[in-house]
């Protein structure tokens, strides 16, 4: 048992609640993150960001280096207090969980479109979003490459197209040159 799993059970009721959905979450949508248990808290790292949470005794507590999803906590949940590179949740928001794994979301799309050399196109943006956070990490994590086969995309753009969107980005495995078309329904 890792020293993440070891913190899970050391909870009770709704504290154990809100960090093994959150854990499990990122586990399931963002298995590439660096998982690490520092400062006492699970924490996730991407190539320039990271978040971790933790379950304090009158509030749960969520930190980031990715301060412009701090208000986007505060607007969704008006109860949230703001700290420098946290907020601080009450336990009686039944939403937070819903919240902070649309906030996850947002910082890691956020984080690899930056990293994309190509210009994301805002109409294929909001088609994407749409598209809840488990079957876009299964879209991205199911692309045919002619050199690798199936791959990763990453660093990869959005660009619309008249029957869907066109994701455009670079295999994982090879770093070349590869696409995926994702249909409207």
């Amino acid at each position: 048992m890792n020293q993440i799993d070891t913190y899970i059970t050391s909870l009770q009721g709704t504290k154990q609640d809100w960090v093994s959905k959150l854990v499990y979450f990122v586990r399931d949508v963002y298995p590439d993150l660096t998982e690490t248990f520092d400062n006492k808290m699970p924490t996730y790292q991407g190539e320039d960001f990271y978040f971790a949470f933790a379950a304090r005794k009158n509030y749960f507590s969520f930190y980031t280096n990715d301060v412009r999803v701090l208000s986007l906590i505060k607007e969704l949940s008006p109860t949230a207090t703001l700290g420098k590179g946290c907020a601080r949740l009450k336990y009686t928001e039944h939403a937070v969980i819903k919240i902070l794994t649309d906030v996850i979301q947002e910082i890691v799309n956020y984080h690899n479109a930056r990293r994309s050399t190509d210009v994301t196109d805002i109409k294929a943006a909001m088609k994407w979003a749409k598209i809840p956070p488990g079957t876009q990490q299964m879209l991205i994590n199911n692309v045919f490459c002619s050199k690798c086969g199936v791959t990763t995309i990453v660093d990869y753009a959005l660009q619309n197209d008249r029957f869907g969107i066109v994701v455009k980005g670079k295999c994982k495995k090879c770093g070349g040159d590869i696409a995926r078309f994702v249909e409207d329904e």
